[in-house]
C-alpha cells in the first residue's frame, strides 16, 4: 500500500493536471467548433449591403446553427476529455478513503459518503455537459445570434462577434475554454475537499498538512501555509476571518481570493479560495512538534 506521503503526492498531480488536460483539449475543440459552424452561418441570406435579412429562412437558421453547436460540443473529443476529469475526482476519493484505512484500518465509506461522491459527480456532469455548459456557451451564443438576425446587422460584424464567443480574442478566451477555467480547477478541489472533510470528520481528525506546493499564481495565504501543520481548530479560525497558526495574513476577516461564503466549517473545501489547488492532509499526532504543541496550547486549542 502507498504511504501517507506518496498518496497525498498523487492527490496534488491530480489537482494540478486534470483541469489542466481538460482545458487543453477545450481549446482544440473550440477551434473545430468555429470551423465548422462557420460555413453554415455565411449561407445566412443578405441583402446587396450585406447585411442580414430578416426572413423566416434566416430566423429558421438560428435554430439550425444552435443544434449543430450542441451536437458539436457533445462530440467524442470533449466528452472523451470530460469523462477522464471525471476519472479524477473518483481517484481522488479513491485515495482519500486510502489515506483513511491508513489511519484507521477498519475504515468503509458509510452510505452518506457514497451519496456524497455521486452528488459531487454529478455537478462535475453539470458543470461540463449539462446546464452550466449551456448557460455559459451555448445561451449566450444563441443570444449573440439572434441580436444579430433582429438586428439585420452586417453579415462581417455578425460573424466576428460569434467567432469571439466560440474561439475569444486576445483579451479574452472563448466560452466553452473560459467556462473550464472558471470551474475546473476550483470544482475538482472543492469536491475532492468536500468528501475528504467529510471522512476526517467521521474519523476525527484533529491535525492536518497544508499541501499543494507553489505556482505562479499561487496567493499568499497558500503561500504561508504551504507545508506547515496545523490543528483543526486553527484552520476553523481562519474560516471565522481571525489570524490563527501563527500566521497574520487575514486583514478586515478576508484575504485575497477567499471565497464568498468561506466559514468554520467551509473553510476545509474552500480552503484558499479560488483556484486553490492545495489540500490537508491528515497528520499523526506523533509527528506534530513540540513548538506546534505549544502555539496550539497557547491559543487555548489543546489542552
Amino acid at each position: 500500500m502507498a504511504s501517507l506521503e506518496e498518496l497525498a503526492k498523487e492527490k496534488i498531480r491530480l489537482l494540478e493536471s486534470s483541469p489542466e488536460r481538460l482545458a487543453l483539449t477545450s481549446e482544440k475543440v473550440q477551434l473545430e467548433l468555429w470551423k465548422q459552424l462557420l460555413p453554415i452561418l455565411n449561407d445566412f441570406d443578405t441583402d446587396e449591403n450585406g447585411n442580414i435579412r430578416q426572413t423566416d429562412a434566416n430566423i429558421r437558421r438560428i435554430g439550425t446553427v444552435v443544434t449543430t453547436l450542441n451536437e458539436l460540443i457533445a462530440g467524442d473529443e470533449y466528452v472523451t476529455a470530460v469523462r477522464d476529469y471525471l476519472g479524477s475526482l473518483d481517484r481522488g476519493i479513491e485515495i482519500t478513503n486510502e489515506i483513511a484505512k491508513d489511519i484507521t484500518d477498519t475504515f468503509e465509506p458509510s452510505s452518506a459518503l457514497k451519496s456524497l461522491q455521486s452528488l459531487l459527480r454529478q455537478n462535475a456532469i453539470s458543470n461540463f455537459i449539462g446546464d452550466g455548459l449551456r448557460s455559459r456557451v451555448t445561451q449566450p451564443f444563441a443570444e449573440q445570434l439572434t441580436a444579430n438576425v433582429a438586428a439585420r446587422a452586417p453579415i462581417r460584424d455578425a460573424v466576428k462577434s460569434l467567432q469571439e464567443v466560440i474561439i475569444g480574442s486576445k483579451e479574452k478566451d472563448g466560452r466553452l475554454l473560459a467556462n473550464v477555467k472558471t470551474v475546473a480547477t476550483t470544482a475538482q478541489a472543492v469536491s475532492d475537499r468536500s468528501y475528504s472533510a467529510a471522512v476526517y470528520e467521521q474519523l476525527d481528525i484533529q491535525w492536518f498538512r497544508y499541501l499543494g506546493g507553489e505556482i505562479d499564481t499561487t496567493r499568499p495565504f497558500c503561500m504561508h501555509r504551504e507545508g506547515q501543520i496545523f490543528h483543526k481548530k486553527e484552520i476553523e479560525a481562519w474560516g471565522e476571518g481571525k489570524n490563527s497558526g501563527g500566521i497574520d495574513d487575514i486583514k478586515g476577516g478576508t484575504w485575497d481570493g477567499r471565497i464568498e461564503g468561506t466559514n468554520e466549517v467551509t473553510i476545509f473545501t474552500n480552503l484558499g479560495g479560488w483556484n486553490c489547488r492545495h489540500a490537508i492532509m491528515p497528520v499523526n499526532k506523533r509527528f506534530v512538534t513540540p513548538e506546534i504543541m505549544a502555539r496550539a496550547k497557547a491559543e487555548g486549542f489543546i489542552d
